[in-house]
């Protein structure tokens, strides 16, 4: 008698066909609090992780600037992120790579479809072509993730012959094409990066940086970071709270993008 077999995520994709386009840029965000040490100590810092317990690292996500910290009310300008994206031609080594924010998932920020698995049962291992599948099973395209408009779950089963023991393959699928809610923002639908090492910050890998607009007058910043890029795009801190200040910050990322000569 043959036995039902569960298929990992990180199998299924490895032993597909599945086209494998170059990956959007990795993006690193923090809080602006974090902007002056980071300019003097040109890296990103891996620091000691709160899910995965012992182990330093640096997060990156693919392609977004969805990473959200602790919200605040009536923000000062170092409460607003700062964003470095990068693009490398000798990437560092991968740790871990998961198709959405570990962090989210460990604080039961994710839906109960997807929390009933185990997290490691994501984790699609170190390979950096399993981000090119990933766009492309959920995608097709960089663009279409960027934008995060995800191929239907009906079609990803149709195409690819998605049975119950695909049940992880179609829980991202699902994930991926529900829209944000106010416990499961976009940092569901965004490829996280783990690196295990401190990132040097270089001219050549470093596409652009989006900063609060008040960091542009503070002595040594502007001069430190045209040092490390020639792409610098601010934003103007409103009367709302950090996450309200999502949108110009995407829209800086967009323009990173266009004067860095991505085209997705």
């Amino acid at each position: 008698m043959v036995k039902p077999t569960e298929v990992k995520l990180r199998e299924f994709l490895k032993n597909s066909n599945l086209a494998v386009p170059k990956s959007p840029p990795w993006i690193h965000s923090t809080a602006s609090s974090n902007l002056i040490p980071i300019l003097n100590e040109e890296k990103l810092l891996a620091v000691k992780c709160n899910v995965f317990q012992g182990e330093k690292l640096c997060y990156l996500f693919v392609g977004r600037a969805a990473y959200k910290g602790k919200d605040a009310l009536n923000p000062e300008p170092w409460q607003l992120p700062t964003v470095f994206v990068m693009r490398f031609s000798n990437p560092p080594p991968l740790k871990r790579i998961h198709p959405f924010d570990t962090g989210a998932f460990e604080r039961g920020r994710m839906p109960d479809y997807l929390t009933t698995f185990k997290l490691e049962d994501f984790n699609v291992g170190t390979d950096q072509d399993q981000i090119g599948r990933l766009i492309s099973l959920y995608f097709e395209t960089p663009r279409r993730y960027v934008d995060r408009d995800a191929n239907d779950q009906k079609k990803l089963k149709e195409e690819h012959l998605l049975k119950m023991s695909h049940s992880r393959v179609l829980a991202v699928s699902k994930l991926y094409k529900e829209g944000s809610t106010k416990d499961c923002d976009d940092r569901a639908a965004v490829i996280e990066l783990q690196v295990e090492a401190d990132i040097p910050l270089k001219k050549e890998n470093l596409l652009g940086v989006v900063v609060p607009e008040e960091f542009q007058r503070t002595p040594g910043v502007t001069e430190a970071l045209k040092e490390l890029t020639n792409v610098i795009e601010t934003y103007r801190l409103l009367p709302l709270n950090v996450s309200q200040h999502y949108g110009l910050i995407y829209e800086c990322v967009e323009q990173v993008y266009k004067r860095a000569g991505i085209n997705l």
